[in-house]
């Protein structure tokens, strides 16, 4: 009884044609063992997107519950893109929503993969560019804002960026805050934060929590939850933010 087998939205044994493309799958829809806690994070990931669907869902869906518009979605910091493939074939193929997915990455080699792959599998609302995080700009609304790993002050980047455009949902995994780390001081702890990795933890910890609290402040009903469990990846942390109804931020 202590070895169910997990109800993954992505399951083992049906072949997934991304996934066997950057080589989680073999072509029969096994996990290559090396790829299993990939696996676990694209599955887990995909559970908090299918938690806030219905949010992301309510401004577009006119009175019979069809799409007004596609779903909009930016991904910050897409890398090889993982779970931005996963987003779109989640939300397109399994769901039938009409999206439209731009990934942002500075690499010009993996932007290029990643727009081969796309078009190979004809993922034709699916596209990536090569960009900064704090120079991107679009005219269209933006529904969902996903940033995964990306570094320092990048993350800071784009929580503004989806602040900015009023995005319903933001998504963010963030990843080593330097900051408060080369500012932090504190008489009362001095004797803790003489230890490098507590120092470290601790200004991560603390620059997570008033991440939080400032989109709070900018009208988020804002949580910090554990990602994927600590014996896949230290990185474990995601806040998810969604917009309050009625509740708009101010363009500056």
């Amino acid at each position: 009884p202590h070895n169910k087998t997990k109800n993954y939205i992505l399951k083992e044994g049906i072949p997934v044609p991304f996934l066997v493309e950057l080589g989680v799958m073999t072509k029969e829809g096994k996990i290559h063992n090396q790829k299993y806690d990939k696996f676990r994070q694209i599955n887990r990931f995909l559970e908090f997107v299918d938690d806030i669907l219905p949010e992301i869902l309510k401004p577009i869906l006119d009175e019979d519950k069809v799409q007004k518009r596609p779903l909009e979605i930016t991904d910050f910091g897409c890398g090889k893109s993982y779970l931005t493939f996963a987003m779109y074939y989640y939300l397109h193929e399994k769901r039938g929503l009409d999206v439209q997915m731009i990934g942002l990455d500075l690499k010009e080699d993996v932007i290029r993969k990643c727009n081969e792959t796309a078009e190979k599998y004809h993922y034709d609302n699916l596209h990536f560019e090569v960009g900064d995080v704090n120079g991107y700009q679009t005219d269209e609304p933006v529904d969902m804002v996903v940033t995964l790993h990306a570094c320092d002050t990048a993350t800071d980047y784009a929580l503004y960026k989806a602040v900015h455009w009023n995005a319903k949902v933001i998504l963010s995994v963030p990843c080593c805050q330097h900051e408060v780390n080369s500012q932090i001081k504190c008489e009362q702890m001095e004797g803790i934060l003489e230890y490098g990795l507590i120092k470290e933890r601790m200004s991560a910890l603390i620059t997570d929590a008033l991440r939080a609290r400032l989109l709070e402040a900018n009208g988020y009903d804002t949580q910090i939850l554990e990602f994927i469990d600590m014996e896949h990846t230290p990185k474990n942390l995601l806040i998810r933010a969604v917009k309050r109804s009625g509740m708009l931020t101010q363009s500056k």
